[in-house]
């Protein structure tokens, strides 16, 4: 199957089961949300997140204070995000429709850079491991997540689609990952910090353009 460099749908889907009070999408959105929420230093940094789909990540992150903006090639997901940030009293140009491949922003223009679960779903990773690189400043951070293919919750991913009432199980083929594939998408940047994060079920990395 062709991998497909929209995540559509995706946040749609996502919010309808938060909405619905589904056990096992609430549990998995925790365990993907929380550490970035909780376990990075955005005081003072300018915050760009790669793929923010509906805002899933990005509007709390701006609930918080944070200086940060979205992209997502999806038109669907950021009219979407648009209507949520000015239900919140946020201005709709926070985020834009972008390719990941083709940032629209000069180079060294984010002292921090969010990829949340978005490589495993385009099609050629490395160029958008590329581009964040370009568009972070010196010595600011790339943070990473990916699904742990050896988890049980993302082994049987397509069990928890179908049991969180998804209209289709199959949304956007997923790349396996582990660590250091992940890793190896970025050569050219220091590794700071790796790992397992939101009970094992993504892994992490922690980059540091030098």
């Amino acid at each position: 199957m062709k991998k497909n460099n929209s995540t559509d749908g995706f946040g749609y889907d996502l919010d309808e089961a938060l909405k619905k009070g589904n056990f096992i999408e609430k549990f998995f959105h925790k365990c993907r949300i929380s550490p970035w929420l909780n376990k990075i230093d955005y005081n003072g940094k300018k915050v760009l997140d790669v793929g923010c789909n509906t805002g899933i990540l990005l509007i709390p992150l701006l609930e918080k204070g944070v200086d940060a903006i979205g992209v997502d090639i999806s038109k669907s997901d950021i009219r979407k995000a648009q209507k949520k940030l000015q239900a919140k009293g946020f201005s709709s140009s926070l985020v834009l429709i972008a390719d990941a491949k083709k940032l629209p922003f000069k180079n060294d223009s984010f002292d921090i850079v969010l990829l949340s679960d978005i490589l495993e779903h385009v099609s050629e990773p490395e160029l958008v491991a590329k581009e964040t690189c370009r568009v972070v400043k010196q010595n600011g951070n790339i943070y990473a997540t990916v699904p742990n293919e050896m988890h049980p919750v993302v082994k049987f991913e397509w069990l928890r689609k179908a049991l969180s009432g998804r209209e289709t199980v199959e949304e956007h083929p997923d790349e396996p990952y582990n660590l250091n594939k992940l890793i190896n998408l970025f050569p050219n940047v220091l590794v700071e910090k790796s790992g397992f994060a939101g009970f094992w079920v993504q892994i992490f990395c922690k980059f540091k353009k030098i």
